[in-house]
């Protein structure tokens, strides 16, 4: 049995997706041995197929279609039903606009011979403050603040603070009082004031003496209820919490709601600008926790690691808290799966994004750019696919040598007092700009530049903008609880 195949049922079938590296363990290894990663890359031409009679095996169903490959001359068996999943052989595939994606990881082809196709897609896609903004009545700071921080998440916290003080209390035998929504917003709002208008203790804004007494915050709330709320504050219930070994064991556990709330609420009032990057930031912490990080080159050393995606504005549109290698299992390709994983919502929006050598790597970059993404970083010359390019001895102060691949994705090496290498997929290494660099003699002299470089350093900054806005009120308590 054999019937038509319209293109546009070609083009609608489902094909069942690549396994993502996703589910690997988590490791601070960002190394890149694992080829299991296959990038989709652009194949300029498509292969024509025909209708042919389907075979009598009694693998194929009556309601199959059996189409020939007249390129590869070999037949496929598309199914009649669209969304059963089935891959292609060869690992060939047909998105969703019809042209052909090839799958398989090609090894890049180095040379200064290659032609240079660089085409920078418009970006069409909205920016800033979503509409969301027209609901409110009156823009003011408390307004904007409550679209982050909904009466929702509110009412949660209150939920799971009593639900907590429950818990422990009347196994205790002890009476309590209870607390609800109005007072978690004092609470919180009495943490802003005091990330402002800092003391060396919270009980000094209750002090008796007149130098250290605050009025306005010891006239919101009691100081024995503050100390209260800071220490029963609960964002999810203990009694249900997976133990570890568990399918389901999260170490965030406790504070995994709260995380998704925001998370959904900070991309619904929000549009990044089209110029993002993806990079480390620190959350201060001393105490003890498998989750702890030690980063030594960083402002703030010992803390939770969070991977981040802010715009251009410092706004953190997109984050994931690292929660350290889970097992014995270290994870490959970490940097790359983090990348993937922050900038998924941006697919085939043209947005630029950058990062530094730690995610940066050639299959990578063939990934982005396959997925609309126009991506720039720092790159370590000894990962694999990438040229020999000139020795540092050979290159002197303001020299650089490039190369480019058949798919016109670049890689530069710059020589300034020390050498910078970088990746990208959207950037002519042909192009150049002059900066200033001065002299031991106070002399000020201008030396050729690669546009990669300055337009790396004018945009990488973005996670750096978000570090210094939290900087400004941000609190640093000593707990004894996580």
């Amino acid at each position: 049995m054999s019937r038509l195949v319209k293109e546009s049922e070609i083009n609608d079938i489902i094909f069942e997706d690549l396994p993502s590296d996703d589910d690997s363990i988590s490791s601070i290894d960002n190394s890149d041995d694992d080829e299991t990663y296959l990038p989709k890359l652009s194949v300029p031409t498509c292969p024509q197929f025909v209708v042919v009679e389907s075979s009598s095996s009694s693998d194929i169903e009556e309601e199959d279609v059996e189409i020939f490959n007249i390129e590869e001359n070999r037949s496929y068996i598309l199914p009649k039903n669209e969304e059963l999943a089935v891959p292609l052989p060869d690992e060939n595939v047909i998105p969703e606009n019809g042209s052909f994606q090839q799958t398989e990881f090609i090894d890049p082809i180095w040379s200064k011979k290659n032609n240079i196709n660089i085409e920078i897609v418009p970006f069409d896609c909205s920016q800033g403050p979503t509409n969301i903004l027209d609901t409110i009545n009156e823009i003011t700071p408390l307004s904007v603040f409550k679209l982050l921080i909904t009466d929702e998440i509110i009412n949660y916290i209150t939920f799971q603070t009593n639900l907590y003080a429950n818990q422990i209390y009347l196994k205790n035998g002890k009476p309590y009082s209870e607390t609800n929504a109005n007072k978690i917003n004092d609470f919180i709002g009495l943490n802003l004031l005091m990330g402002i208008k800092k003391q060396c203790s919270y009980r000094d804004y209750w002090s008796s003496a007149p130098d250290l007494h605050d009025d306005y915050i010891s006239n919101i709330m009691p100081v024995n209820r503050f100390s209260w709320l800071l220490s029963h504050l609960h964002l999810n219930d203990n009694s249900v919490i997976p133990k570890k070994g568990d399918a389901n064991y999260d170490k965030l556990y406790k504070v995994r709601p709260f995380l998704n709330l925001i998370l959904k609420n900070s991309q619904a009032v929000y549009n990044p600008n089209r110029i993002v990057a993806i990079d480390e930031s620190m959350i201060k912490f001393k105490g003890r926790h498998s989750s702890k990080q030690y980063m030594p080159k960083k402002p703030i050393k010992r803390g939770y690691k969070v991977w981040a995606l802010a715009d251009k504005y410092g706004y953190l549109w997109n984050f994931d808290v690292y929660t350290g290698k889970s097992g014995d299992t270290v994870e490959k390709n970490l940097g790359a799966r983090v990348v993937k994983n922050l900038s998924a919502p941006l697919k085939n929006k043209n947005y630029f994004l950058y990062f530094d050598n730690y995610f940066t790597s050639y299959p990578l970059m063939s990934y982005l750019k396959s997925n609309g993404i126009y991506a720039c970083g720092t790159v370590n010359m000894t990962r694999k696919h990438l040229p020999q390019l000139k020795d540092d001895k050979s290159l002197k102060q303001g020299e650089y040598d490039w190369n480019t691949d058949q798919f016109s994705i670049s890689i530069i090496k710059w020589k300034d007092k020390r050498s910078v290498s970088l990746l990208s997929n959207f950037h002519n290494p042909t192009d150049t700009d002059i900066v200033p660099r001065r002299a031991k003699d106070g002399t000020l002299t201008m030396i050729p530049c690669p546009k990669i470089l300055k337009d790396y350093n004018e945009n990488m900054n973005c996670v750096d903008k978000l570090d210094q806005n939290k900087k400004s009120c941000q609190i640093d308590r000593k707990s004894q609880k996580w």
